[in-house]
């Protein structure tokens, strides 16, 4: 009976230790995740800062900066089909539909032509 007491409290704490590892387990993962997600949105702001820190109506050398590249590059990039122009000045892209196009060509931009961009 004394042993069976004895066996039965050594089985509760190790169920309650296992508890607790779980606990502190959870909590860490929980710091990790929160960690993330604060990097995330501070990684987020630096990159809109750049993006709103651009001209509405970006120049050549403005597409140039986005990509990274030289301005023979930047001349393939916009004679791209869909490559947003701004009509009402020569010469100009509006930086919005610049960078939604970014977006929704990098995969081309990567493969077809060897103009590395990251997404």
């Amino acid at each position: 009976m004394k042993m069976q007491k004895e066996i039965e409290r050594s089985i509760n704490l190790e169920i309650k230790i296992n508890e607790l590892e779980l606990e502190l387990i959870r909590a860490k993962v929980e710091k990790v995740i929160i960690e993330a997600y604060k990097k995330g949105i501070e990684d987020c702001k630096e990159n809109m800062k750049f993006e709103l820190s651009l001209p509405s109506n970006l120049k050549k050398e403005h597409v140039a900066q986005i990509f990274q590249c030289e301005l023979p590059t930047v001349e393939k990039i916009i004679r791209m089909d869909g490559f947003p122009k701004c009509h009402a000045v020569a010469a100009r892209y509006p930086r919005d539909k610049v960078l939604e196009w970014i977006n929704k060509n990098t995969l081309y931009m990567n493969e077809r032509l060897g103009i590395y961009v990251t997404e």
